[in-house]
């Protein structure tokens, strides 16, 4: 099994009294706290590397006291900073309330960073923060769904076009692109319907947490089900993730008062109110709901209350209280035996191969975190590693996106040009006319175009035929010639694409050919054989020239056409 450590970066100091009619608002921060929980929880996550751990974790929320880290990607850039080898992830970034390129770019620029070590993560968001953000929730799937998409293709693809609901994007290319070829999979928690077909559809890792064992198994048996029946394919352990948190102590009885006691602040921190009353209207579709409900029923029911009162409860009646929360899959407190035995079973029967524990739960203060650290580390994490151990491939492997790059620098078969911007043909306002001349028996027709002159603000014009290059054949050039009756020009006629400076001077052959060439080719589209570049008040001519005795082309009948696709470039500089 793998191991990895999270945290979430709950706010300490919150009153103890306060009641669920409370709004949670800023009015109870204090910075300076908050500038010391900083501190505390990023020296507690990157010790975890130390202790042997296989990656460290963090995430985000929104305008709530349960987790003061609102940017998780900031976290993850320090968290590489301080360490060395161990992975760093984001479970994750609320995806479908950023563009999406931006993402695209942090994660990319995060993977650099850590020199490969990064594990991309997203999650759908949280009902008050799409309140917050004043986004419709009915858009809140399809959003995602496009999001990640997009994400996807910029993290793996060389150029990103995409048209949908939410976003149009067109020929976009992300700098820096990740290390890691091919970029491995995402991870998310999938604990709706939906977000379980999401995840086995696009082979994600799927994760779940504040869950009962059964609820987590269901979960993932279901994703097993969709991704072989329907997908075929089988997923492995590592294609799931259970997340827990505990508080550890070698004094039994003091753990288990502790946990609980941490168990109920965090629930006091989540805003108000904890439980909404009906679902937020188009979050969640109504079975959707229906399921969550019905895990949570009895599951949050403690602890909602004065965290005053945690104490005196678990006195009282200590067994009943922790081992609801226990069997809840809300917190595991207590000493590491007692823990270790339930964890194993955990993994077993839900099918996980990978366990992400948070030690800093509450207002668990940093000293308890890093003891319960080290107990986990000495005592638990040896008999976890023999738990759920892949049998087959790498499911990481498997999941991973095969790199998908445009361009491709060898073999034959190139493609064209593909960045053209503009198409010099009949229409294009470049053209002047048609000159036909005669000399030594031959008839040279050509269609005759002009660069503009200068711009009166000094901005200059180049249009660029590019020429073969690695990535490329060269520009499109179309070319369809018939005679004044309609018919086609025979094979034998000369064809030359070419530019000229003023008077003359710097001559630029960008193709010498025969007609045959076009006629022989799918579409009447053969590439240019050399670069060329018209500057401003340039001219560039197609010419068609063969014996006068042949017959000619009517270069002025609507069949006989041209296209070149080029590169027009204005550039224009402005304060």
């Amino acid at each position: 099994m793998k191991i990895f450590a999270f945290e979430e970066i709950t706010y300490p100091g919150l009153p103890g009294n306060l009641g669920p009619e409370v709004r949670l608002t800023n009015r109870y921060c204090d910075p300076n706290l908050v500038v010391q929980h900083y501190k505390e929880h990023l020296e507690e996550l990157a010790r975890a590397e130390d202790y042997g751990f296989d990656g460290i974790f963090v995430n985000e929320h929104h305008f709530t006291a349960s987790n003061n880290n609102p940017d998780c990607n900031l976290t993850a850039a320090v968290l590489i900073d301080r360490t060395k080898n161990c992975h760093i992830g984001v479970i994750g970034n609320i995806i479908a309330l950023r563009h999406p390129l931006a993402v695209a770019e942090e994660f990319a620029m995060l993977d650099c960073l850590s020199g490969g070590r990064f594990i991309p993560g997203m999650v759908r968001g949280l009902p008050a923060e799409w309140v917050s953000y004043n986004m419709d929730p009915f858009t809140a799937r399809n959003r995602f769904a496009e999001a990640y998409h997009i994400i996807h293709q910029a993290l793996t693809q060389e150029l990103v076009d995409y048209e949908g609901e939410f976003w149009n994007i067109s020929r976009a290319s992300i700098w820096p692109k990740p290390v890691q070829k091919p970029f491995p999979p995402f991870w998310m928690p999938a604990g709706s319907f939906e977000s379980i077909r999401f995840a086995a559809e696009n082979r994600l890792v799927a994760c779940q947490t504040l869950q009962p064992t059964m609820v987590l198994k269901q979960c993932f048996d279901e994703y097993r089900r969709i991704a072989g029946e329907e997908m075929g394919w089988k997923p492995g352990f590592n294609n799931f993730a259970g997340l827990r948190f505990m508080h550890l102590g070698e004094d039994h009885r003091k753990a288990v008062e502790e946990g609980v006691g941490m168990f109920s602040y965090l629930m006091l921190s989540l805003g108000r109110p904890v439980l909404n009353p009906a679902p937020l209207p188009g979050f969640n579709t109504d079975q959707s709901y229906k399921h969550r409900q019905a895990n949570a029923d009895d599951v949050f029911s403690y602890g909602l209350g004065n965290t005053s009162d945690a104490a005196s409860k678990v006195k009282s009646s200590e067994p009943s209280q922790a081992d609801k929360l226990r069997n809840a899959g809300l917190m595991l407190s207590g000493s590491p035996e007692s823990v270790a035995e339930w964890l194993v079973e955990d993994a077993k029967t839900a099918g996980y191969g990978n366990l992400i524990v948070t030690f800093r739960v509450g207002n668990g203060t940093h000293k308890q975190a890093l003891k319960s650290q080290e107990l986990f580390a000495k005592h638990l994490m040896p008999i976890l590693r023999k738990v759920n151990v892949e049998e087959t491939a790498n499911a990481s492997e498997e999941l991973a996106a095969k790199p998908l790059e445009v361009r491709t620098a060898s073999g034959q078969g190139l493609p064209f040009y593909q960045d053209f911007n503009y198409s010099l043909n009949r229409d294009a306002i470049e053209m002047v006319g048609v000159e036909r001349y005669a000399e030594n028996g031959r008839v040279t027709l050509a269609w005759e175009m002009q660069v503009a002159k200068i711009a009166e603000d000094g901005s200059p014009t180049q249009i660029i035929v590019p020429g073969p290059a690695p990535e490329h054949k060269g520009c499109a050039i179309q070319l369809h010639l018939v005679t004044k009756d309609g018919t086609e020009m025979t094979d034998d006629a000369g064809v030359v694409l070419e530019a000229n400076g003023p008077g003359d001077v710097d001559k630029q052959l960008m193709f010498d050919g025969g007609y045959g060439q076009f006629t022989g080719a799918p579409d009447h589209m053969v590439a240019a054989q050399t670069r060329g570049v018209a500057r401003n008040d340039y001219s560039i001519r197609l010419s068609i020239s063969l014996p006068s005795t042949a017959a000619q082309p009517d270069l002025e009948h609507e069949e006989s056409t041209f296209e070149i696709k080029c590169f027009k470039h204005l550039l224009t500089l402005s304060a």
